[in-house]
């Protein structure tokens, strides 16, 4: 019999991007990824979903606030997944898009709020990430029927 976690029982699919959009909202937790001296970083983030767009929060960094203070100057991609560990079924999203920090305090005090830090600091820098290029895949338990069985949720 085959396990959920062989390959074979497994069917690989391409998430559209409403589909995507919604999956962001299941999490909140993801990797905001931005070149600092000329190299790849990666951090992480709290996130939310609020009009199309996505709003992070993260405590302070001096590399991740060089890279928001650049308003529409500043690309950065955005990864978030949810993956059993025990079958490695899930899904993982990649946004692509221009970041820039919000700095108004009515924006900030009814953003913040949302934000839920992982890690019990504030959230120091909230910036919007406007989804340019949005991709996301599923990795799926498929049945007898080849239909997949588990859903992302």
């Amino acid at each position: 019999m085959t396990s959920r976690t062989d390959p074979a029982s497994r069917l690989t699919r391409h998430l559209p991007r409403e589909e995507a959009l919604r999956l962001l909202e299941v999490v909140r937790l993801g990797r905001i990824v931005f070149v600092s001296r000329a190299l790849p970083a990666i951090r992480l983030v709290t996130h939310t979903l609020t009009d199309g767009r996505l709003v992070i929060g993260a405590a302070y960094d001096a590399e991740l606030a060089a890279v928001l203070v650049r308003p529409g100057l500043s690309h950065v991609v955005y990864q978030t997944d949810r993956i059993d560990p025990a079958t490695q079924l899930g899904w993982s999203i990649t946004l692509t898009g221009r970041v820039a920090l919000i700095q108004s305090s009515g924006e900030l005090d009814q953003l913040t709020p949302r934000l839920h830090q992982w890690n019990g600091q504030p959230c120091d820098l909230v910036a919007w990430i406007h989804p340019e290029l949005l991709t996301g895949t599923a990795v799926e338990a498929i049945t007898n029927d080849d239909d997949a069985t588990d859903s992302p949720r």
